[in-house]
């Protein structure tokens, strides 16, 4: 389980790093006053929210499998 657990916070950690460039990225070309800007903003938000709910459902899933009390 700690390994699925190492995983899961790896894996959400480079989506979040990702996410960040991207945004600072938009924000140093565009700008904050530009609409692009806060549409890609808006869509880091989601796409962070879609990444931590399927990460957490994969974890989910690992522990019910593997823990002692699934046994």
């Amino acid at each position: 389980m700690g390994t699925t657990t190492a995983w899961v916070l790896r894996t959400w950690a480079k989506f979040t790093l990702l996410f960040a460039l991207i945004v600072a990225g938009t924000w140093l070309y565009l700008g904050s006053g530009s609409g692009w800007f806060w549409i890609v903003l808006a869509g880091a938000v989601v796409a962070e929210w879609y990444v931590m709910r399927q990460l957490a459902r994969e974890w989910s899933w690992e522990a019910r499998a593997t823990w002692w009390w699934s046994a």
